[in-house]
């Protein structure tokens, strides 16, 4: 017998389980996830015979028009399905249960970022589009050393909380077409950066003339030797300048940018599909592929 219902208390450890064996995750992150962001409300299990045999989390976020009309929206997030149980309809049928719940509950959209290309071919057979682009560039040595930035300007990082970074976030993405989170998303986003030895930032450029400008961004280290710049937000004009002083303060050996497809042109690298959309209820502006959006910070 399959039933599909919200997660309930006392099933934490069977989860856990399965997001093992479907995900390969460090014991740490795992516990690190389900000690500071899981909910069971936000949880829907699949069962088979009274066992969890799949499990999707849905995160509430926003789906921001140019012209900022939102609209709700799911971020569907971490779902499993247990290795024996793959290929026989199962996920589907989670997935199939999650957009009536949604449909039900007047949530629009639903967004979410898939492993591989393979599963981007799984979701466009359950009404998904690729939407979401970044461009993503690994900093060599080569690329940091052509970097060109004017000794007149100065740039300022420090640590922000989760409020400040949200607002600096919304502002810089004000007029595209993107993701907006809930503070507690940033929140978590900080604690993982935090935890891995990073943080989430304020950026203050100054040049001459006393022109001021201010960005945002989002670093995890992964080792010793790499950095991964999850979110850089701040304009054209200043984006080597900043990167030059993310390099000096947080040293690696390697460093992988991810910013907006539209940001960075001249630094190469790859602008690819990193989510996709589903629209539940038609009741927004009509989704172009060409829109090339934003969702930018994802727990992948």
């Amino acid at each position: 017998m399959v039933q599909v219902r919200w997660a309930e208390e006392g099933e934490v450890e069977r989860q856990k389980k399965l997001w093992k064996l479907c995900f390969g995750d460090p014991v740490s992150y795992t516990d690190f996830y389900f000690a500071n962001r899981y909910k069971e409300d936000e949880t829907l299990v699949l069962l088979q015979s009274g066992r969890i045999i799949a499990m999707l989390t849905l995160f509430p976020v926003r789906t921001v028009f140019p012209d900022n009309q939102s609209f709700a929206t799911s971020m569907l997030y971490a779902i499993a399905t247990h290795p024996e149980y793959q290929h026989e309809g199962y996920g589907s049928q989670l997935i199939d249960s999650c957009h009536k719940y949604q449909v039900e509950n007047d949530i629009a959209y639903s967004v979410l970022v898939p492993a591989g290309q393979d599963l981007m071919n799984f979701y466009h057979n359950h009404g998904y589009q690729e939407i979401f682009y970044m461009r993503e560039v690994f900093l060599s040595c080569d690329i940091l050393d052509r970097l060109q930035a004017s000794e007149e300007q100065l740039c300022k990082i420090s640590p922000l909380d989760a409020q400040e970074y949200n607002a600096r976030r919304n502002d810089q993405l004000k007029g595209k077409f993107h993701i907006a989170y809930p503070i507690e998303d940033i929140e978590y986003q900080k604690k993982l950066s935090r935890q891995s030895g990073a943080d989430i930032y304020d950026i203050s450029v100054k040049g001459f003339n006393g022109y001021e400008e201010t960005g945002c961004a989002v670093i995890e280290r992964i080792s010793s030797e790499k950095v991964l710049i999850k979110e850089l937000l701040i304009s054209e004009e200043f984006l080597h300048l900043v990167i030059k002083e993310i390099v000096k303060q947080i040293t690696a050996k390697e460093y992988i940018l991810r910013i907006p497809a539209y940001l960075g042109e001249n630094l190469g690298g790859s602008v690819r599909p990193f989510g996709m959309i589903k629209d539940h209820k038609h009741c927004g502006p009509e989704i172009k592929v060409e829109d090339q959006g934003y969702l930018g910070i994802a727990f992948d």
